[in-house]
């Protein structure tokens, strides 16, 4: 009976923390979503690639088409998305920025003569992309910066695949485009006949350093000669271009789906890039707006133990069943361990003492009573009386002591009795004589 009791005890340790994690691990959102733009750009490229990555850890990721980045910041604060690509230049302050994930140039394609300054497009036809993308107020900024404006310049308000179209027919003199190298589009765009690449070679570092006075960054990017097609030569030249961060934000997402995206999207952007080196991104450097405080615990700690070694969301519960051990289990252990070691002891101590001095006091008492005085003995019974009911009133004594404590009053009582005979036969001694 003693051994079959121990096998069930067994199985019930060994079974409640495996329920545990059984239960706990698959306590998360199963269907997740994600603002890109349209269905051609790098964002939606890139997406595909972490739908990939989270449908190995349990979860879909559903892809949910923008204008651009200002439309996919007001998805993400109205509940639409989860998470989204957000256009650096273009962050709203109300939501989180969990990393830079990569550069995107800031491409001005034209037509016509070659021109070397963004000053000489002031008085031409612009496609600066419609309204909601985070292209437009990149854009604005830039020409402002030059003097170009809606007043002296003729501003279209088009998408950028519209914008493509009326270059190409003369419609429009110049597009501006902001993506990565590995947008599809942009080897259209970089192949067309008689159009050029507006080249900041020898403006680039004139237009960050002016920028960086007003608290906006760009960064300078080298895109070398022949780096889209050696064959076909494209491009024909190095270029200087100027170029955004590129970061994933969110605005409601849980700490444990902040930190997945966050290691999916150290998976897919970790690798060399036309513009980066390897292990490049993702980076939290130079956040314009608020950093998640999961996504700052991953830049502290990119991964632990328990990732190392088990699927992703077995490993969030051991590491939250650890932490909960050192936060709540283990200092109520050392309580415990402490008021087992040292409190009951010095309660113990302090009980035995006591006793001893009653002890001690009572012994100096018990001396000679056969031999004392009439006067001597009637004193001794005051003070041992009064000892009698200081320990009968005494309620701290533990149960440990109790024996010690009965046999003390069991003492006083016979030494009471020896002081009673020694006064009565002293008062028969006196009324004789």
């Amino acid at each position: 009976m003693k051994t079959l009791k121990s096998i069930l005890l067994f199985i019930i340790l060994l079974l409640l923390p495996i329920l545990y994690i059984a239960i706990e691990s698959n306590n998360h959102k199963k269907v997740i979503k994600i603002a890109v733009g349209s269905k051609v750009d790098a964002y939606t490229q890139y997406a595909k690639e972490y739908a990939k990555e989270f449908k190995k850890e349990g979860v879909t990721l559903k892809l949910v088409e923008t204008k651009g980045s200002v439309q996919a910041q007001e998805f993400l604060q109205k509940g639409k998305v989860d998470f989204a690509f957000v256009q650096g230049g273009t962050e709203y302050p109300t939501i989180y920025a969990l990393a830079n994930i990569f550069y995107e140039p800031i491409w001005i394609f034209y037509k016509g003569n070659k021109i070397s300054d963004l000053k000489e497009l002031k008085g031409k036809r612009l496609a600066i992309c419609e309204k909601g993308s985070g292209i437009l107020p990149v854009t604005l900024n830039l020409l402002d910066s030059v003097g170009i404006n809606g007043f002296n310049t003729n501003f279209k308000y088009i998408p950028s695949a519209e914008a493509y179209e009326e270059l190409k027919n003369n419609q429009v003199d110049a597009m501006f485009y902001i993506a990565s190298a590995d947008a599809p589009f942009l080897k259209r765009l970089m192949s067309l006949p008689h159009i050029h690449l507006l080249n900041f070679i020898d403006t680039s570092n004139s237009y960050k350093q002016f920028f960086v006075k007003r608290n906006r960054h760009f960064e300078i990017v080298t895109l070398y000669k022949n780096a889209f097609d050696m064959q076909q030569q494209i491009p024909r030249e190095d270029y200087k271009l100027l170029a955004k961060n590129t970061l994933l934000a969110t605005y409601n997402a849980s700490d444990k789906m902040v930190r997945l995206i966050l290691k999916i999207a150290k998976r897919v952007h970790s690798k060399v890039g036309v513009f980066h080196d390897e292990n490049t991104f993702p980076n939290a450097s130079q956040l314009k707006i608020k950093q998640h405080p999961a996504s700052k615990n991953y830049f502290r700690e990119p991964t632990n133990y328990y990732e190392e070694h088990f699927p992703y969301w077995i490993a969030e519960t051991l590491t939250k069943a650890d932490n909960y051990f050192f936060r709540f289990i283990l200092p109520v252990i050392a309580l415990f361990a402490f008021f087992i070691e040292v409190v009951l002891p010095t309660f113990d101590l302090y009980g035995r003492r006591k006793i001893n001095r009653w002890y001690s006091r009572i012994n100096g008492i018990d001396t000679k009573i056969s031999t004392i005085s009439l006067q001597e003995a009637k004193s001794r019974r005051e003070k041992l009386r009064k000892i009698l009911a200081e320990i009968r009133n005494t309620d701290d004594i533990s149960a440990q002591h109790m024996a010690d404590f009965y046999t003390l009053q069991n003492q006083i009582v016979n030494i009471l009795d020896a002081l009673e005979k020694r006064i009565k036969a002293l008062h028969q001694g006196h009324k004789a004589f």
